[in-house]
């Protein structure tokens, strides 16, 4: 391939019925790591809400400790009626404990020195019954943070290691990881997509990619085809298949394709982590498949983007169908049919 292209290009894509973009990774994920990742996410943002309502209940603690002075301020008001000026904002009068101090007190000029006394010695038992509370939510606020950030640290731990698309899950943790999201507030849950239903089989990207297994429904299920010189190709079939096809089973290693400027399939062609690379015959074939399954499939030259699946990846919140691809190139190729006798290998491979 040319020397890469450092900008960034968004590209919209939909397959033959539409196709939403992926969001990119480091490394290979099946279904599951995806979802792990998703759900750590969500407990990231949780616990810096937490921090956030940890801080401010700090804050009403420091207010809840000037319980003694709120009810030194009634009743020095109470003693001193007669010294306190009609709707005056503040008053000095002598500490009733130690008449040697004065108190510096701020008072509501709608309100007589009674009604202020009666609203500081609210604010003192208001303050008082907090002194009770405060202590034991801060340490509850502080226990589920220590234990979020226990979860996400060992969460981290897993997902960093090398991706085996075949090797089992840590069941245990992707038990605690579903108990903790199910304790996260409905919206932050509601970001993290649904789990697979109870009982349904568990499909590695590797398996599928070698067709002896296929997706969780025919709909996610790829077109397979084999190019000229023997490499595997994968192609979306709809909106939804495009999203699996990127966002579970293109390793970061594959050759990413979409045709510019026009809605059209998601195409990987499998490289996997040998040093051999497609030929440019081989690139320019699989382009003009990809150029083919658009909806420029009948125009004449097209421009098609090749570049690594690591490469691409899905903004935050980007509304379906919409990717950012760096270090691309554009292949301009004619819109080709595969020949038939592929798709029979197609078939057979399914």
């Amino acid at each position: 391939m040319s020397p890469p292209d450092h900008e960034r290009h968004p590209v919209t894509g939909r397959g033959e019925r539409g196709c939403p973009s992926a969001e990119g990774g480091g490394h290979s994920r099946h279904p599951s790591i995806e979802r792990a990742h998703a759900i750590v996410r969500a407990l990231k943002k949780h616990r810096g809400r937490l921090a956030r309502k940890l801080e401010a209940v700090r804050g009403d603690l420091a207010e809840a400790e000037r319980a003694p002075l709120y009810r030194r301020y009634g009743q020095a008001l109470l003693v001193y009626l007669r010294h306190v000026p009609k709707r005056a904002a503040r008053v000095r009068v002598p500490d009733p404990a130690d008449t040697s101090h004065e108190l510096d007190i701020a008072l509501d000029p709608h309100l007589n020195a009674q009604q202020n006394a009666a609203r500081y010695f609210k604010r003192a038992a208001k303050a008082e019954r907090a002194l009770e509370e405060i202590p034991p939510r801060i340490a509850a606020v502080e226990r589920e943070i220590e234990d979020l950030a226990a979860l996400i640290a060992r969460a981290a731990q897993v997902l960093a290691a090398p991706a085996d698309p075949d090797a089992p899950a840590d069941e245990a943790l992707a038990k605690a990881l579903e108990t903790a999201l199910n304790q996260l507030p409905p919206a932050l849950r509601a970001e993290v997509e649904p789990a697979p239903r109870a009982g349904a089989p568990r499909v590695t990207a590797a398996a599928i990619a070698r067709g002896e297994a296929r997706a969780p429904s025919s709909k996610l299920q790829p077109r397979r085809f084999r190019s000229a010189e023997g490499w595997d190709v994968l192609i979306g079939r709809n909106n939804e298949g495009n999203d699996y096809l990127t966002l579970h089973l293109a390793r970061p290693e594959d050759y990413w394709f979409h045709v510019h400027g026009c809605p059209g399939s998601h195409v990987v062609l499998r490289r996997g982590k040998g040093k051999n690379e497609p030929s440019r015959q081989t690139i320019e074939e699989v382009a003009s498949w990809a150029a083919f399954f658009s909806q420029a499939r009948t125009a004449g030259k097209v421009p098609v983007i090749v570049t690594q699946k690591k490469y691409v990846r899905k903004p935050r919140k980007a509304p379906p169908g919409t990717v950012v691809c760096e270090r691309e190139r554009t292949v301009m190729v004619r819109p080709v049919e595969p020949k038939v006798e592929v798709r029979e290998a197609e078939r057979e491979a399914g």
